[in-house]
């Protein structure tokens, strides 16, 4: 849900305040791009891969692959520890996520996690930048997931409980050629909240906030696949998710100071739900991929109920996606490969509010202050599109391989099509060394609150990025590697809220904003041998944007220059394994504040001035996780105990500075607070054992 910008605001609002106490009273109770062709049969995607396991088994992501996307390079959590992945200086906006070849509704929960089950992931992969011609829509970074098939064995059953997440796991056999499994996970947060229990800050103050329903989510996979012979597998996969959060903010509460528009109840529920048939059939020397999909997602925020308004204000947006969707990849002569991908979205978006209109963007310190006139409507939008996509493999040489490839795509909302071009050059120096360049240029559709005709200006063309990478990689013995990549990227044709210093103000966006993103990114990675394995990686990044209009440059509010993770794992015995985690990087740029002046709109009520936008940095954020895994037994049956311990020595780190509303009381009183980015030191408990 990111049409509307109070969406955004409130419901970040209730989740973060709701997130940052849960974690808090827990703590109290206690890449070389490769395609090919597979003539194999399904069976052989039943396993993990190492690699994914070595996410799951990353100490602080508790047991979630795409959690530990935030140690690799390049990656850094947008506004703070549980915001999304920025990647290489692009927005978290920018980013396409995929799931077993088809379109994901969201794949990580408002609360701190993925939707996915550790037990479900066979390959995560992570396209940062000069990705191929099989994904459209996207500007920024390529999140592909494949969930496993299921085993061909009896019905077992797993069940796991954890500080924060209880599941159940169900897989087996249904007859000899069909296979299933079914995921079941539900937070655990509502056990440490009751019903009308009032939230406190670290200091133990009331922070006004009062509990009406506890932080919850809960998430949903399954997987039929029917291995009809060597050459067919029919698949078919359910996914689903919600999030939801209810509080009552009194005048007390910071947010009713700083608008009191936001006084009184507030509900926040997203959800979605997806239903997808795959046929795989695996040919000789070709394999083709068709996919039929539907997506249903949708949100609602409730805000402002009070005596004075009883109905308050909402904001309502449901989207239906039809996605249909092919691949087919061929050997063509010798090792040369050949890839066709097509696809048709057919996407219909309806929006019901009663709200307020705010005209911003990333490039806008603080959203909040930019509040417009009351909107009252209900729209529906239709949007359709496609892209056909071509891509050869040629080996020129046994050591130079070129990808030459292109995307055609078009949408009927923007009448807009666009044709890039993407290609790649491999040399394989020799048996261990190899290095490459890659280049593409990429499009996707403005958010649709910036171009949606009630809230913003219909007119705006979609955004557009070039990317480029150099790379290098060699492999050493034991198992050692190392690989450096650097990039750059340029992007057009972003949005510019405009405002009253603007003659065309009444259009409220323009296509006048661009940006660039550039830097390096180091990884030096051990495979298990010797009974231990680790990573660790160093990224240097600059991304800044550019208000045309004014010729103005600033740094992007998630600009993260220096970013080091070491993630290291050891087997003690072979009952016992243990690791840690530790992260450090830049603190991210804010801005300041520099003065306090009166709410027009509420006599009493203060407002923050800002100075320079993002013109200043928090102090350096670091962090350490620990992790130890029992293999023991439960009555006789298969069990696993985990210790985690996370931010282990308690850091401090700063998440946003803003006033303390509470004790402004006149344009004098320049009084900041700091709120923190993690939580204290944090100890996590989790069982499973399966029968």
């Amino acid at each position: 849900m990111t049409s509307f910008k109070p969406i955004s605001l409130v419901a970040l609002a209730v989740t973060s305040v709701f997130a940052t106490s849960a974690l808090a009273e827990q703590a109290k109770g206690e890449e070389i791009e490769r395609i090919q062709v597979v003539s194999k049969r399904s069976s052989v995607l039943t396993e993990i891969t190492e690699d994914a396991e070595k996410l799951i088994n990353m100490p602080g992501a508790l047991g979630d692959p795409l959690l530990a996307v935030y140690a690799l390079p390049g990656v850094v959590a947008a506004g703070g520890s549980m915001g999304e992945p920025a990647v290489r200086g692009s927005s978290p906006d920018d980013n396409y996520f995929e799931v077993d070849f088809m379109p994901a509704g969201y794949i990580f929960h408002d609360f701190g996690s993925s939707i996915f089950n550790k037990y479900l992931v066979q390959d995560f992969r992570l396209y940062s930048a000069g990705y191929g011609t099989s994904f459209s829509d996207a500007t920024g970074a390529v999140f592909d997931v494949t969930l496993r098939n299921p085993k061909n064995q009896d019905i077992k059953t797993t069940l796991d409980f954890t500080m924060f997440k209880a599941g159940v796991f169900v897989e087996g056999a249904i007859t000899d050629d069909i296979s299933f499994y079914l995921s079941g996970r539900k937070s655990t947060l509502p056990l440490f909240f009751s019903e009308g229990e009032e939230i406190e800050d670290e200091d133990g103050e009331n922070t006004g906030i009062t509990i009406n329903d506890a932080p919850d989510d809960y998430d949903y996979q399954s997987k039929f696949v029917w291995d009809i012979n060597n050459n067919n597998v029919l698949s078919v996969l359910f996914t689903g998710a919600e999030d939801s959060a209810a509080a009552s903010f009194s005048e007390r509460a910071d947010l009713s100071l700083k608008n009191p528009d936001f006084q009184g109840d507030a509900d926040f529920a997203r959800s979605f739900d997806s239903q997808n048939v795959i046929w795989d059939h695996y040919g000789k020397g070709y394999q083709a991929k068709v996919g039929i999909g539907s997506l249903t997602h949708s949100g609602r925020l409730d805000y402002g109920r009070s005596k004075l308004t009883p109905k308050g204000y909402f904001e309502e947006e449901k989207e239906e996606l039809l996605t249909y969707k092919g691949r087919v990849s061929v050997n063509v002569v010798g090792d040369d490969l050949l890839t066709f991908d097509a696809a048709y979205f057919d996407k219909t978006i309806s929006y019901e509010y009663d709200t307020f209109l705010y005209v911003c963007t990333e490039l806008d310190p603080d959203c909040e202050l930019a509040k417009g006139e009351r909107i009252t409507g209900k729209r529906e939008v239709d949007i359709g599109s496609y892209f056909v996509g071509a891509n050869y493999q040629y080996t020129i040489t046994d050591s130079l391989i070129a990808d030459i490839g292109v995307q055609h795509q078009k949408n009927d909302y923007s009448d807009e099509s666009f044709t890039h071009p993407r290609l790649g050059l491999t040399y394989h120096i020799n048996q261990d060394q190899s290095v490459w360049v890659k280049y593409g240029s990429y499009n996707r559709l403005q958010d649709i609150g910036t171009i949606l005709e009630d809230t913003g200006n219909p007119n705006l063309k979609s955004q557009t990025a070039n990317q480029s990478v150099v790379g290098y990689q060699q492999f050493l013995a034991d198992d050692w590697s190392w690989s450096i990549e650097t990039y750059y990227k340029t992007m057009d044709d972003l949005p510019l809220a405009l405002t009253e210093n603007d003659v065309d103000q009444h259009l409220r966006y323009s296509n006048d904003v661009t940006g660039r993103a550039y830097g390096i990114d180091l990884l030096i990675n051990k495979n298990k041998t010797d009974r231990w394995y680790g990573w660790m990686s160093l990224s240097y990044g600059k991304s800044e944007r550019t208000d045309e209009r004014r010729d103005i440059t600033r740094d992007y509010y998630a600009d993260t220059p220096l970013v080091f993770n070491m993630v290291f794992n050891y087997q003690i015995s072979e009952r016992w394994n243990g690791g840690f985690n530790f992260t450090a990087r830049s603190g991210q740029s804010y801005t300041p504040i520099v003065g306090v002046r009166e709410n027009p709109e509420f006599e009493g009520n203060f407002l923050p001035e800002y100075g320079e936008p993002f013109s200043e940095r928090f102090d350096a954020y670091h962090r350490l996780d620990l992790r130890f895994e029992r293999k023991t037994d439960f009555f006789g049956l298969n069990a696993l105990l985990i210790l985690e311990v996370m931010n282990l020595y308690a850091k401090d780190n700063t998440a946003y500075i803003d006033l303390d509303y509470a004790k402004v009381k006149s344009t004098d009183d320049l009084i900041l607070q700091e709120q923190s980015d993690d939580f204290e030191m944090r100890p996590s408990v989790g069982f499973s054992f399966t029968f």
